[in-house]
């Protein structure tokens, strides 16, 4: 009882005494052994300890003054501008190219898009395939708001023969739409009612030099400029689908399919056959996009040994991604395994001629690409009101051109019977 008159001091006040009591001690002793038995320290020793204190303030000021002064320079004085020239490597395998780093503007991304798909277009014709892919998304996130409303964001890229350096292009500057003089192209970005459904931006791309062994096409030649989007890594994931395609629905189980660690996920080709699923199609590509993944891909454009197929580029950007992946018709065998690959499940993407494959009947077709027959932009319209996938791209494209969503609401999207009963209807000629 007698115990509780008592005070308890903490334990931490007993710590900090200790420490004191210490510091003290030790401080006591360093004086002691650094003076002499009379306990007056010389005075050449205090000059000289001065001295050096006095140095030692001075260099550290330096250093400080030095490092400042370089801030500075690097902030204000502006690094030599790069070149068409000066991104030219020595032209042996591997050294092509030879870009310095820039910086992405922090206003080319845009905010809250988890789902950046990428379109690329010319200024011609695809102008409507491009307006209509872009209405088949917007149509796509009206009829799946709770998982796609403000997640969806769309990037046009397209060809700016002003741009002549890799460096400026990765700072993806949001530019203005180059050809709102073709009406079907100024409509992309001049469509309120869509815009605010999907945000859409333009994004430039320097021209690419073909290498000089390349033969090709001239509708391939263009889509070789599209390796250029490669390394737009805004996000960790973009969605390049071409401008004769269209969304039907799931875009965000797309993207979500996909392992993180996979650079490259392409639709089946399946030109062959249902069965034919050894290569992808350029047609849609979910890419892991990455500056040293651009670059490399443009340094293998220029080794002909590279070309696994043709060995000259003959379908250009597609042998490209899959001599990359080892995807040929008979032997594995990536030219870049670091550059891991897979082929996207049938229901992805799916061309008219693939309709009637069973895999294509589980779970209602998720994208339609016009490769294999006409562009839908040039059949007639008794044809195209005949068969559900023409008929809506139709749709589609006229709701985009009067910038309508109720227009573009009322455009049906073809069920899973529709597209499997697809292949009683004759190929479209």
């Amino acid at each position: 009882m007698g115990r509780q008159n008592h005070i308890a001091v903490p334990r931490a006040v007993f710590l900090f005494l200790f420490l004191v009591n210490l510091t003290i001690l030790g401080s006591t002793y360093l004086w002691a052994t650094a003076n002499g038995p009379d306990g007056q320290q010389p005075t050449s020793t205090v000059r000289s300890q001065r001295q050096s204190l006095m140095e030692q303030q001075q260099q550290q000021q330096q250093q400080q003054l030095t490092a400042l002064e370089l801030e500075n320079s690097a902030a204000t004085t502006p690094r030599t501008p790069a070149t068409a020239e000066s991104e030219k490597g020595d032209g042996g395998v591997g050294h092509h190219f030879h870009v310095n780093p820039s910086a992405s503007s922090p206003s080319a991304r845009i905010s809250g898009c988890e789902y950046p798909l990428l379109i690329h277009v010319t200024p011609d014709i695809h102008c409507l395939g491009a307006l209509t892919t872009y209405a088949s998304i917007v149509r796509n996130v009206m009829a799946q708001p709770r998982a796609l409303r403000d997640k969806v964001c769309v990037h046009i890229t397209y060809v700016d023969e002003n741009m002549t350096t890799i460096e400026d292009m990765y700072r993806w500057k949001a530019r203005p739409n180059p050809y709102v003089d073709i009406a079907d192209c100024a409509a992309l970005d001049s469509s309120p009612e869509l815009n605010q459904v999907v945000p859409v931006r333009f994004q430039a791309l320097p021209p690419i030099e073909k290498p000089d062994f390349m033969e090709a096409r001239s509708p391939w030649l263009a889509a070789l400029n599209k390796v250029h989007s490669w390394g737009m890594d805004l996000y960790p994931r973009i969605l390049l689908v071409d401008a004769d395609s269209i969304i039907l629905t799931d875009v965000h189980k797309i993207f979500g399919e996909m392992a993180p660690d996979v650079t490259i996920a392409g639709a089946a080709d399946q030109y062959e056959s249902c069965h034919d699923r050894t290569r992808i199609n350029g047609g849609m590509i979910l890419l892991k996009p990455s500056r040293y993944f651009h670059i490399s891909a443009l340094e293998l454009l220029h080794d002909k040994r590279a070309s696994c197929f043709s060995g000259n580029w003959h379908q250009s950007e597609q042998e490209l991604l899959n001599c990359i992946c080892g995807l040929t018709y008979d032997v594995h065998r990536p030219i870049r395994p670091e550059f891991q690959c897979r082929v996207m499940p049938l229901y992805n993407s799916v061309w008219p001629r693939s309709y009637g494959c069973s895999g294509a009947n589980v779970v209602p077709i998720r994208s339609i690409h016009f490769a294999a027959g006409p562009k839908p932009w040039l059949i007639d319209d008794a044809t195209s009101a005949a068969r559900p996938d023409t008929r809506y791209w139709k749709c589609l494209g006229e709701a985009a051109r009067k910038r309508s969503l109720d227009e573009l609401k009322s455009c049906k999207t073809p069920t899973l019977d529709e597209t499997r009963d697809l292949p009683r209807f004759a190929d479209l000629k």
